[in-house]
């Protein structure tokens, strides 16, 4: 950097040479072991706030809806529609399992519906939450984009600064050091952040399948057990059919398990290397 250049590479674009004029014009020897420390704690500031953000409406406790719904499901056997053999079957019918079956359903219908309306819901604020943290990332690249101005400045002021060998280092040399750290730190936060959307991202997906899956699983037993549209007077439920569609639906919760689970690991990586960065500033 002797020549006075600087280069500034990563996420951020280069900064206005109007910028760079006005800051070298106002440089103040002075003040040579404070300079740039607006730039240098606005770019602070927004780390700690790239943090605060990613630790916010964590979606594991979607876990918890999930974990009841198939909770319910995995009540509904349709084998349970099969009247006993025997004597047992004597005072059993198809019917009246039927109706049984049907009350089943219409509990477990509204419980399943109500898990699905709050897992929406939790989509939603992942969506907001993502909207935010673009505007984190925006923020932490804009602070980068002054501090590299207020860098380069700095290379060129020190470039004409010949101090004789055994003279102490200028103080812009160490505030140097200090804004390099700043810089480094917040081109460090921008991949984190990014990932932090991606981890709810795909756990937004999966809750998302959930949703569509109890909206298919209700249509589909609702024809099957004749309570759809024209009600036909005699209903042989086609219990294979009921079976596959539960067993859609509790793998879908599965995976949604699944990927909260990697998504609460994820996050807790991200929320320790956004503080590692922070902690030094």
């Amino acid at each position: 950097m002797a020549d006075g250049s600087y280069r500034w590479q990563g996420h951020a674009p280069a900064p206005d040479a109007a910028r760079v004029e006005s800051i070298q014009a106002g440089y103040d020897e002075a003040e040579a072991h404070a300079f740039a420390e607006p730039a240098r704690a606005a770019a602070a500031e927004r780390i700690e706030a790239a943090l605060a953000a990613a630790r916010s409406g964590d979606l594991g406790e979607a876990a918890d809806q999930l974990t009841r719904a198939r909770s319910v499901l995995e009540g509904l056997d349709p084998d349970a529609l099969e009247p006993r053999r025997g004597l047992a079957g004597l005072f059993d019918s198809r019917s009246k399992r039927l109706r049984a079956f049907r009350e089943t359903f219409r509990r477990a219908s509204a419980a399943l519906s109500e898990a699905a309306s709050d897992l929406t819901g939790r989509v939603e604020d992942a969506a907001r939450r993502s909207g935010a943290l673009d505007t984190v990332w925006a923020d932490v690249r804009d602070a980068m984009v002054e501090l590299d101005a207020h860098l380069i400045a700095a290379v060129r002021r020190l470039s004409g600064h010949a101090p004789a060998d055994d003279a102490p280092p200028h103080p812009l040399e160490a505030r140097k050091a200090s804004l390099d750290a700043c810089r480094a730190a917040a081109l460090g936060a921008l991949p984190l952040i990014r990932g932090a959307q991606n981890a709810d991202a795909r756990a937004a997906e999966a809750l998302k399948a959930c949703g569509d899956g109890v909206a298919d699983w209700r249509q589909g037993w609702s024809e099957a057990l004749g309570l759809a549209g024209k009600r036909p007077k005699k209903v042989r439920p086609d219990r294979d059919r009921l079976r596959a569609l539960r067993d859609d639906l509790l793998g879908r919760i599965d995976r949604a398990l699944a990927e909260l689970t990697a998504s609460r690991g994820r996050r807790a990586q991200i929320e320790t290397r956004l503080s590692d960065l922070r902690s030094p500033l």
